[in-house]
């Protein structure tokens, strides 16, 4: 029979709280489990370490061997074991997240600042990249990802569903007086983020799509400058509703072609177990779902 740490744990204690019955309600476990436990630890040592009643212990010579051997060892064990708890459990340390760039600069970065005044005491460690960076080998806790998601481990939340809609300024809609379909777009002005400018449209009323193939008049590699540029009356976007709302509702930018929009896109969020998070990565991660529900 193996020696069993745990049964060294009662012991000691049976040892410190001076009888069974004491110990057995510091422990809170019956009596007859501790004497129990205590029989099967002196069968793995081969040999008695007390003769006992439940009210009073007396120990043998081995027996007061093994309390001087591993009472400050037993101690030392319940202290780094309830200090780890404690790390666990309490509103403090680090977390380590990751989120593209231009959902940080849109959304995740306010909620972030928001969540810091809340909790004062938690470290947000921020990578934002549009790289998809391997989230073990990093250590990342909580990442927010856009799009078709890889087979992982990981638990992903939906968070939203992103859907593109074409915008541009009231300063630039005069030059769009013919533009009534798709197609009328291919000799306007485009914004995109890259020279490869491929803009997949479905129509919301009727079965049809259509796929804008086009050379921008303008690349930016950033969808917030993207928006400034329509905004700016340099041409047309196409982005995600979300990162237009306010700008709409102010008359910054108009959408066009309404009935006509990008592909139902959807942003996750993503943490390592749902079962044994950190007490502040939990509270982290529920923040960032009650921030989107009320503001996106």
């Amino acid at each position: 029979m193996k020696l069993s740490f745990d049964d060294l744990i009662i012991f000691i204690s049976v040892i410190k709280e001076g009888s069974i019955v004491k110990a057995a309600k510091k422990l809170s476990m019956p009596s007859p489990t501790i004497s129990r436990r205590l029989t099967q630890l002196e069968q793995a040592i081969g040999g008695l370490l007390m003769y006992r009643s439940s009210r009073k212990i007396t120990l043998t010579t081995l027996g007061q061997m093994y309390m001087v051997k591993f009472t400050n060892l037993v101690d030392e064990f319940i202290e780094t074991a309830e200090n780890l708890e404690d790390y666990h459990q309490k509103l403090c340390g680090t977390i380590k997240v990751t989120a593209p760039i231009s959902l940080t600069h849109q959304w995740f970065g306010k909620c972030i600042f928001s969540f810091k005044k809340a909790y004062p005491d938690i470290k947000i460690d921020l990578m934002a990249t549009n790289k998809l960076v391997d989230l073990a080998d990093m250590n990342i806790d909580i990442a927010i990802r856009v799009g078709d998601l890889a087979d992982s481990d990981w638990i992903a939340k939906r968070l939203l569903i992103s859907k593109n809609i074409l915008c541009t300024s009231k300063e630039y809609l005069p030059h769009l007086h013919d533009c009534a379909n798709p197609v009328d777009l291919l000799d306007k002005n485009l914004i995109n983020i890259n020279n490869n400018l491929i803009w997949p449209l479905k129509n919301t009323n009727k079965a049809e799509y259509y796929e804008v193939h086009a050379n921008p008049c303008l690349v930016m590699d950033d969808t917030e400058l993207i928006i400034d540029a329509a905004k700016a009356g340099m041409g047309i976007c196409f982005v995600p509703s979300q990162f237009v709302k306010n700008s709409l509702a102010k008359g910054e930018l108009v959408q066009i072609l309404p009935d006509w929009i990008g592909n139902a896109r959807s942003i996750y969020l993503i943490f390592k177990d749902r079962n044994y998070l950190p007490n502040r990565v939990r509270v982290f991660k529920e923040y960032i779902e009650n921030y989107v529900n009320k503001n996106l």
